[in-house]
C-alpha cells in the first residue's frame, strides 16, 4: 500500500512484530530523500518496486535519513547504502548503535532543531525515550511530521504513545512528546499505523494530554 501527497510518499513495507512498518520516500528538488530502510530483503524490494513505479531508481536517493536505529528501521541498511551510496543521517544519541548494529558509520549526526535544506526545509525534532537519539522530521513547507516510532497508531487513526517493550525509557518517550507542542502541522505520518492527513495537531495534543 502507497500514500502520496505533494512528493511525499508513505510505502507500506512489510511486517514487524505483527505491526505494519513504512518508510518514505521525500521527492525534494536535489534528488529523493528516503526516510528508514526496513530489516528484510521483502521490504528493500518493496521499496524497489515503488521506486520502479515513480521512474526512479536507487541511484536517485540522495539522502537516508534514519529515525531511530532499531532492526525494523535500519537492518538494510548496509546494502541500500551500497545501491545509492546516499549520506546517512541520525539522530544524535543513536549513531553508535548504527554502527554496531548495522556497521554502517552515519555521514552526518544531526541535534534538535538542526536543518536540512531540502524539501521546503526540513528540521530534526529530538524526542528521546523510544531510542536515545530517537527523532522526529518536520517538513516545515508541507505542515506535517514523519513521526517515526515517537508515535504509534491502529487501523482507526488512534495515537498513543510508543509501547514500554519498544521504549529505552517509556516515561521519557511520553514525557518528551510535549517537545511537538512547538511545532505548526496538520499531519503526522507514523512508521506503525494509519496516518493522519487532517487535524493532527488536535490529535497530538489529546495524546500529550493523557500522556502527562
Amino acid at each position: 500500500m502507497v500514500e502520496e501527497f505533494n512528493g511525499i510518499r508513505s510505502v507500506r513495507i512489510c511486517d514487524a512484530d505483527g505491526l505494519d512498518t513504512e518508510v518514505y520516500i521525500l521527492d525534494c528538488e536535489g534528488g529523493l530523500i528516503l526516510v528508514d530502510v526496513g530489516f528484510t530483503p521483502e521490504c528493500q524490494l518493496r521499496i524497489q518496486s515503488e521506486l520502479d513505479s515513480i521512474g526512479k531508481s536507487w541511484n536517485d536517493i540522495k539522502m537516508i535519513i534514519i529515525t531511530h536505529a532499531h532492526g525494523d528501521h535500519i537492518e538494510n541498511l548496509p546494502s541500500v547504502k551500497e545501491l545509492t551510496n546516499a549520506e546517512v543521517v541520525i539522530g544524535d544519541g543513536d549513531d553508535e548503535a548504527l554502527l554496531d548494529r548495522t556497521g554502517v558509520r552515519a555521514d552526518v549526526v544531526l541535534g534538535h532543531g538542526d536543518l536540512i535544506g531540502a524539501c521546503g526545509g526540513i528540521e530534526i525534532i529530538h524526542v528521546p525515550g523510544h531510542s536515545p537519539g530517537n527523532l522526529c522530521i518536520y517538513l516545515r513547507k508541507h505542515r506535517a511530521i514523519i513521526a517515526g516510532d515517537t508515535i504509534f497508531g491502529d487501523s482507526e487513526g488512534n495515537l498513543e504513545a510508543p509501547p514500554e517493550k519498544y521504549c529505552t525509557d517509556v516515561i521519557e518517550a511520553a514525557k518528551n512528546l510535549k517537545t511537538l507542542e512547538e511545532y505548526d502541522f496538520d499531519k503526522i505520518l507514523l512508521s506503525h499505523g494509519k496516518n493522519t492527513y487532517e487535524n493532527a495537531k488536535e490529535k497530538v495534543l489529546k495524546l500529550i494530554e493523557k500522556c502527562t
